[in-house]
């Protein structure tokens, strides 16, 4: 135990120079009952398998620059997620791509890979909207509403009143503002919608139990987005 902590250690080392590159990555299959911090793990993990040196802050608890878009909740699976890394070293984006889909599992490949220049805003602040493709567990219930009608009607509405719990209590929200688009479709049985991204607005989740009391999902986020709706690598 001694050794691998000590071959940890040696592992923790700060450049001055640091190379940033932007992932596309999936977070499926069964990757989706793991949480956020455990997924983390994984990426940084499989980083080393791969032979990159990642880059760590500097300080007491040094920490590898890996940075995670927005956080998945559990159940949910992602399928172009976003996670920025910072490499001790200038590598080709198509090697890194090739290093690492080699060491990491077939629920989380990466289909698409960019290097950043100068200094930009974290993903965090970057994503504003998620778009999010949703098919029913029990397709006979679904049968018994009609779902085509309760999406016209939500976006027609000014307010949408849901009660949040939290550790503070429960307080209650208007979650309107931050459904950008909402629609089913009929033919492929799936309800499709974009989220704003914000400490104040619905988790998905927690938008389709206030939408469809009652009715359980399988959810998926197809995307994240900018304030213009655009993708960060197409």
């Amino acid at each position: 135990m001694q050794e691998l902590q000590q071959n940890e250690q040696r592992q923790q080392v700060y450049s001055n120079t640091g190379y940033r590159y932007r992932l596309k990555i999936s977070k499926t299959g069964n990757l989706k009952f793991i949480s956020h911090l455990d997924w983390q793990k994984m990426l940084y993990h499989a980083t080393r398998k791969a032979g990159l040196k990642i880059n760590f802050s500097q300080g007491f608890n040094p920490a590898p620059k890996i940075s995670i878009a927005i956080a998945l909740p559990l159940f949910i699976e992602g399928k172009n997620e976003y996670v920025d890394i910072e490499l001790q070293e200038e590598i080709a984006d198509n090697i890194i791509k090739k290093k690492l889909n080699s060491v990491l599992p077939t629920e989380s490949q990466i289909s698409r890979i960019a290097r950043l220049e100068g200094k930009k805003e974290g993903l965090q602040k970057q994503v504003k909207w998620a778009e999010y493709s949703a098919t029913p567990e029990d397709e006979l219930s679904l049968k018994k509403i009609n779902i085509e009608t309760i999406a016209k009607e939500f976006l027609l509405k000014e307010n949408v009143i849901i009660t949040k719990s939290s550790k503070k209590g429960k307080r209650e929200k208007n979650i309107r503002a931050s459904v950008h688009s909402l629609a089913f479709d009929r033919e492929k049985n799936i309800l499709m919608f974009i989220l704003q991204v914000s400490d104040g607005s619905p988790r998905a989740d927690e938008f389709l139990k206030a939408l469809t009391p009652g009715l359980s999902w399988r959810i998926t986020r197809e995307k994240l987005l900018d304030s213009d709706f655009n993708e960060f690598i197409s």
